[in-house]
């Protein structure tokens, strides 16, 4: 009977771990998607000093989300993202016209990170 009590307490903690760091992600992934949003914005209407600051912000809260958040998602989720992230800072900086389809893709990929984290039985076991 303790067996049983001890694996039944094991899966509960997986399932509220599981369940935990959905939350998690889908928090600071809405988090980050809302400034992406706001920088498209802020550039398309001219604001690009503006836009450029919430850049830097989005790459400062993504670098605190990266390093917890990569214990839990596979890498390579995250590895397209750092690109993105990255290139979106230097193309704020120069004012680029590529800005705006750059920061639609970033908004795209962590939509696709913030859905693919769901919890799901597959994904819990």
């Amino acid at each position: 009977m303790t067996r049983l009590k001890i694996s039944i307490f094991i899966i509960l903690v997986l399932v509220g771990m599981s369940v935990f760091q959905s939350m998690w992600i889908s928090k600071s992934c809405i988090s980050l998607m809302n400034q992406t949003s706001q920088a498209e914005d802020l550039f398309r209407n001219g604001n690009t000093a503006k836009s450029e600051e919430i850049t830097v912000e989005l790459q400062k809260k993504w670098e605190k989300f990266r390093v917890p958040a990569s214990v839990f998602v596979r890498n390579n989720k995250l590895t397209e993202l750092d690109r993105l992230i990255a290139r979106v800072h230097h193309l704020a900086e120069n004012e680029s016209d590529e800005l705006p389809s750059e920061l639609t893709e970033l908004y795209h990929l962590l939509e696709l990170l913030k859905n693919s984290e769901i919890p799901r039985v597959t994904s819990i076991f």
